[in-house]
């Protein structure tokens, strides 16, 4: 069960505006830039951002077209398995959170009417998570190639073709309670700014970037990582 709990990294002003993407030039005023400073030092100062991840790597004794039956008696299941899971021989579970630092700060400033100040530490958090993703999904890669093996892409549950009810699931597999991460009723994640996966392990898999699981999404069009936020914000 790999644990990392003492994970450091830095974001810069630049990295934020840049992934706000065209629309970037015309979003960082002067102003903008200035709060997007200040919000990084405090976060770093105060610890706003605690990056920790959790995965286990489960074997796969059985499968079929919407089910893979692991080692222990767990079983993942979906409408689509077959699709993005051709051939796994394993199957990585993992999950990453910043904590719930950043979450508080933003409910404080919408509560205080700086609503500039929020979506900006929304999206100082956002991508902090999105970085922590790639940093697990780097590592469940260096896992596949200790086994001899290769990581196919990314399925957070939630997205097209992997219901949301196989949450639970995928926290027991990736061990979540140990870095404090857990499941609503409505089976969202707790803290708000963590994510769950699982990769397949095999020969030959199929792989697609994170540009494309957005593009799936059939929560694109109420995600709330959406740039209009900002943009109107900005306004």
């Amino acid at each position: 069960m790999p644990l990392f709990t003492n994970l450091q990294f830095t974001l810069t002003v630049e990295e934020i505006t840049a992934s706000w993407g065209s629309r970037g030039a015309r979003l960082a005023s002067a102003r903008m830039v200035t709060m997007l400073s200040e919000l990084l030092a405090r976060a770093e100062a105060n610890r706003w951002i605690q990056p920790k991840i959790s995965y286990g790597v489960w074997p796969v004794v059985s499968s079929g077209p919407t089910w893979l039956d692991l080692r222990g008696g767990s079983q993942i299941s979906s409408r689509t398995l077959g699709h993005h899971l051709p051939g796994a021989i394993q199957l990585a579970a993992g999950v990453c959170t910043i904590g719930d630092g950043v979450e508080k700060q933003v409910r404080e400033g919408f509560a205080a009417s700086d609503r500039l100040r929020a979506v900006l530490l929304d999206e100082i958090g956002t991508l902090a998570l999105f970085r922590l993703e790639d940093q697990l999904e780097e590592l469940v890669q260096g896992e596949a190639v200790k086994r001899g093996l290769e990581a196919g892409g990314v399925l957070s549950p939630g997205e097209d073709g992997f219901e949301i009810s196989q949450q639970a699931e995928v926290l027991e597999l990736a061990h979540a309670a140990e870095i404090d991460v857990s499941q609503t009723a409505s089976g969202m994640l707790a803290p708000r700014k963590s994510l769950s996966m699982v990769v397949g392990l095999g020969t030959r898999m199929p792989k697609w970037s994170r540009g494309d699981r957005c593009a799936s999404c059939g929560a694109r069009e109420r995600c709330p990582h959406r740039r209009p936020q900002l943009v109107e914000v900005a306004r």
